[in-house]
C-alpha cells in the first residue's frame, strides 16, 4: 500500500512540477517567439530533470534553445524559490519527430509527409505526399511526385503515425 501512495505521489507531484514550469516557461516562451511542445520531469522530485522541448516557425537553433534556458532558470529560481532545485535541458523537436495534433500539421503545411495510414481491412499503408491544407475533419494530401498529381483526403481516425519527410 505505501508503494502505491508513494508512487501517486510522485505523479501529482510531476503534474504540479509540468503545471508551474509551463506557468513560467509559456510567457517567455511566447516573448521570444518560441512555443514549448512538451514537459517531461524524470529524476528525484527534490532535483528533478526537466526536458522541454520548444518550436517556432522556421525552426529552433541552438541560440534559440541557449536563451530560452537561461531566461527559465533566472526566472524560476526568482519566481520559485521554495520550489524544487531543477536542472533544466532544452532541446528542438528535430527533423523526424512524430507529429501528433493539429497544430503539428498546420505548422509544416506545404512540406512532404510520411503518413502510415489504417486500411480498412488490410495491413497499414504509408503514403509520401505533400500536405496541401489541414482541416476539421483531417488531412488534404497531394501526390506530386507522380506525373498525373492526384489529391487525397485522410481523416484523423485513419493516421496511425506521420512525420516530416526530410527533402534534400
Amino acid at each position: 500500500m505505501a508503494a502505491i501512495l508513494d508512487a501517486y505521489l510522485v505523479a501529482f507531484m510531476t503534474e504540479n512540477l509540468i503545471q508551474a514550469i509551463r506557468d513560467v516557461g509559456d510567457p517567455l516562451a511566447m516573448a521570444l517567439g518560441l512555443e514549448i511542445l512538451d514537459v517531461q520531469c524524470t529524476g528525484k522530485p527534490a532535483k528533478p530533470l526537466v526536458r522541454l522541448t520548444l518550436d517556432k516557425e522556421g525552426g529552433v537553433g541552438i541560440a534559440d534553445c541557449e536563451q530560452f534556458h537561461q531566461s527559465l532558470r533566472r526566472t524560476w529560481e526568482i519566481t520559485q524559490p521554495e520550489g524544487p532545485s531543477c536542472r533544466f535541458e532544452v532541446s528542438s523537436p528535430g527533423l523526424d519527430r512524430p507529429l501528433k495534433d493539429r497544430k503539428d500539421f498546420q505548422r509544416v503545411q506545404g512540406q512532404r509527409l510520411r503518413v502510415t495510414l489504417q486500411d480498412d481491412a488490410s495491413k497499414p499503408v504509408v503514403v509520401i505526399e505533400r500536405l496541401r491544407c489541414v482541416t476539421e475533419a483531417g488531412l488534404q494530401l497531394v501526390d506530386d511526385r507522380s506525373k498525373v498529381m492526384t489529391e487525397r483526403f485522410v481523416a484523423w481516425n485513419e493516421i496511425i503515425k506521420a512525420k516530416v519527410e526530410v527533402e534534400f
